[in-house]
């Protein structure tokens, strides 16, 4: 009788360590860098992302969450960082300057393509502004 509890025990501890759920999705793009740091008033953002995703996105727009000291979001800012087709594994860098959003300490990005739909990103931050 004991015998059939701490078996029964084992296997019920077997079942339950066993993983639920699908596994998370892929990134479709990564970031490969990203630098950002102020100039006379404005920020400037430069950078250089890869298609890590099996599909092409089109007009690649970028949006830019800065964030305060207690990671509050402060400011968002958009900018096109590809108006074309960017096709699987093909890299492409921006460029951006956009005003000096006062008390920002901190950036996060986060893309979406043309039809605003959000994509996921690998290496999004949050980084200091330098």
């Amino acid at each position: 009788m004991g015998r059939c509890l701490v078996l029964l025990m084992l296997a019920s501890l077997c079942f339950g360590l066993q993983k639920k759920g699908k596994p998370p999705k892929p990134p479709e793009i990564t970031m490969i860098e990203v630098t950002c740091h102020r100039v006379a008033g404005d920020v400037m953002l430069d950078g250089r992302l890869k298609v890590s995703g099996d599909k092409p996105i089109n007009k690649l727009q970028l949006l830019i969450d800065f964030l305060g000291t207690d990671g509050q979001l402060l400011q968002t800012k958009r900018g096109e960082v590809d108006s074309g087709t960017l096709d699987p594994n093909e890299e492409t860098e921006f460029r951006m300057r956009v005003s000096d959003p006062i008390r920002a300490v901190k950036y996060a990005l986060r893309l979406e393509d043309g039809n605003a739909k959000e994509l996921r990103v690998d290496n999004a931050g949050p980084f200091p502004i330098e």
